[in-house]
């Protein structure tokens, strides 16, 4: 009887912590199509993402993996024809993998994760200031849509030239035209 008793005892909990374990993020946007991509992509949201928490939450832990996350490195990509689908997917990969790169890798990887997590999100390319030098250089980043509002994301300039990383997440036109200069007229 006492077997019984117990055999039916770790039943019910096995059952127990089956039903209440918990369930991966799941994101709201389409995968890119590319396998390895979407592959990387997917995991890394679901590790830094919570199935319970909102889309801001959501995106600041994404942006605040971004900032420390990925280190600088300065290397050469063609962007003369724009980001075409193909290369954001190239330099989001190759960004994953390496955990380095420049502006223009991480303002792929940044828009291919929040169109993933099912926001509106195009690379932008620009100059920002440094307040150390006078000079405006070339720069990409995102513009995005979230929750019908018009904001940008730039990890890489937040991450290493803001005094507040966070000034980036979620700029509004003020706070980006600041450093930030850009053809409105794309946007």
């Amino acid at each position: 009887m006492k077997k019984l008793i117990l055999l039916l005892l770790t039943a019910i909990l096995a059952l127990g912590c089956t039903a209440c374990a918990a369930r991966p993020y799941t994101p709201a946007g389409e995968p890119t199509g590319n396998a390895a991509l979407d592959e990387q992509v997917l995991a890394l949201l679901q590790e830094l993402c919570d199935p319970k928490a909102d889309l801001v939450t959501n995106l600041g832990a994404v942006y605040d993996f971004l900032c420390t996350g990925i280190t600088y490195r300065a290397t050469l990509a063609d962007t003369s024809g724009g980001f075409t689908d193909e290369l954001t997917d190239s330099l989001a990969l190759e960004l994953l993998q390496k955990r380095k790169g420049n502006c223009d890798a991480q303002a792929a990887l940044t828009a291919v994760l929040l169109r993933r997590m099912g926001c509106e999100a195009q690379i932008v390319q620009g100059t920002f200031l440094r307040a150390d030098d006078p000079e405006p250089v070339d720069h990409a980043w995102v513009y995005a849509v979230v929750n019908g509002t018009d904001c940008w994301f730039d990890p890489l300039y937040g991450g290493h030239f803001a005094e507040n990383p966070r000034d980036y997440f979620m700029a509004d036109d003020s706070r980006m035209a600041l450093t930030h200069q850009w053809d409105a007229a794309a946007d």
